[in-house]
Order: structure tokens, then sequence, then C-alpha cells
């Protein structure tokens, strides 16, 4: 149905007390992207919950594919997948049969152009989601630091908690230092932009180091990017107040934006 036509409940649990999970994914020419990979963490967030998804992961596929088609976007979607316990019984509680689900889909706004010739800044703010694991519908603090953000034209705000790095609001970080690949691997949200752009440096040869990354390591890297469904991969050139090596975006960095690209531009043929 069209978009301003669709209504969920004012007793649903989702609204009430926020109980509910997320996922965004990109599609190209109709198909969703990395779909396998999405469902498997929309189900994972799903069980984590206790939360029943009353749609297979074909027809989840095979709707998302009608909607997109339905809503007459020719080239890139953005597409989003909501779940949640259905109507509030007693105010705290739900029924597991009777979920609520729904999928939007809607053309892709892409960021200027400039963040990827220049690069661009983001910001740090301590704090670690609750259940960093999985994709709730929780984003309090994400929402409450984007008239931050956006005052001080940043690109995301990255999580710091008691000196470890983390993610961003709705990013993952990497690191590049002495031509290695280096990010996070605890207490953050498993990225697919993010695990498509490990495997594409793994074909290229390069060392990755997945483990704990310290917030003293920003300042020593030589090179800094994000990823995310709706970004893809994002030079950083700026943490804080503080440049990231030269300023400018580097070798490794352009390279994966190339793969990338090219990655995308095989599945869209």
């Amino acid at each position: 149905m069209p978009l301003e036509d669709a209504k969920v409940g004012i007793e649903d649990i989702g609204l009430l007390r926020g109980y509910g999970i997320y996922d965004g994914l990109a599609a190209f020419n109709g198909r969703p992207f990395r779909f396998a990979d999405h469902w498997q963490r929309f189900t994972d967030g799903a069980h984590a919950l206790g939360l029943n998804i009353p749609i297979t992961e074909d027809s989840c596929e095979k709707k998302i594919v009608e909607i997109i088609k339905k809503s007459d976007i020719k080239e890139r979607a953005t597409i989003r997948m909501i779940l949640t316990g259905g109507k509030t019984i007693n105010g705290i509680e739900y029924d597991f049969e009777n979920a609520t689900f729904y999928i939007t889909a809607e053309p892709f706004v892409p960021l200027p152009e400039e963040y990827f010739e220049r690069g661009a800044n983001i910001l740090t703010y301590n704090h670690q989601r609750e259940m960093p694991e999985y994709k709730t519908t929780n984003y309090i603090k994400a929402v409450n630091l984007q008239e931050w953000k956006n005052g001080e034209k940043a690109v995301e705000v990255l999580y710091i908690n008691d000196g470890e790095v983390l993610e961003c609001t709705t990013s993952n970080i990497l690191l590049v230092k002495d031509k290695a690949l280096i990010t996070p691997a605890e207490n953050v949200l498993g990225g697919i932009t993010k695990k498509v752009t490990l495997e594409l440096a793994t074909e290229a040869g390069y060392k990755i180091e997945e483990r704990i990354v310290y917030q003293d390591e920003l300042k020593m890297a030589d090179e800094i990017f994000i990823t995310s469904s709706f970004k893809d991969i994002v030079p950083i050139v700026k943490v804080d107040d503080f440049q990231v090596a030269d300023g400018k975006v580097g070798v490794m960095t352009k390279d994966l934006m190339l793969k990338f690209k090219a990655y995308i531009n095989n599945l869209s043929r």
C-alpha cells in the first residue's frame, strides 16, 4: 500500500515500550543487496528479543522486490524492515503469535560527493548501545545526537566506551595503520557493508585485524573510514578537533572504495 496509508496501532509495544528490531539495506535495480546476510542479522535480533517473524526469508525477499517495483524505484532503493511484538498486553507484554512486521522502500538519497572526494569528519561520544550486537529499534541516543552532529557539520558520531572505539550511530568504523586494516570486533553491530569491505580487502591481500580498538589509536591511524548500507564507504579525515594523518583520503581507502563500487556495479548488471 502507499506509505501514507500504512498505519500501526497506538497500543503497539514497539511504540509503547520501544520493543522491536530493525534492519536497513540497499537494493540495486530492484534486487536487495546481500539479502541473506541482512536476513541472518534480522533473525538473530528477533531470536534475542523473542520475537516471531511472520514471513519466510524467500517470501520476504520477493515482497521487497514487489514493493520496489510498485514504488517505481528504477535504480537504488533504501529498504527498511521493522518487527515488533505487536499489540501490548497489560501495558508491557505481547502475544508472540501476533507480531507487527512491515517493509518500506524509498529512493536512495546519497551523501554529498565531496565527502567521498575530500573526506568527512566525525565526532566522538561516550556511549555503548544496549544489546550492541543486535539492531534494535532503540536509537534514543543516536537521534538525540543528530542536532549536535549536524551543527558541527559531521557525517557521523562515533561511540567510545571506557577508552574503546566501538561504532558510529549508523555506521561501522575501520582504521588503517602500517598497511593493516583494523576494526572493532566486540560490542558492535555486524555491518553488512563492513563484511563486504573485509571480503574485498582479503581478496586484495590486505592484512586484517578484528580486535579491541583503543581511542588513542584514532590519532595514530594512517587512514580512517566508515561503512554503512546507506553510505557505502566514506573516508574520514578529521575526528573531533584532530586531523587524520595528512588530512587527505588514504590510498587503501580509495582502493576499497573503487573495489566496492565495482562490486556493486557487477551485481547491478
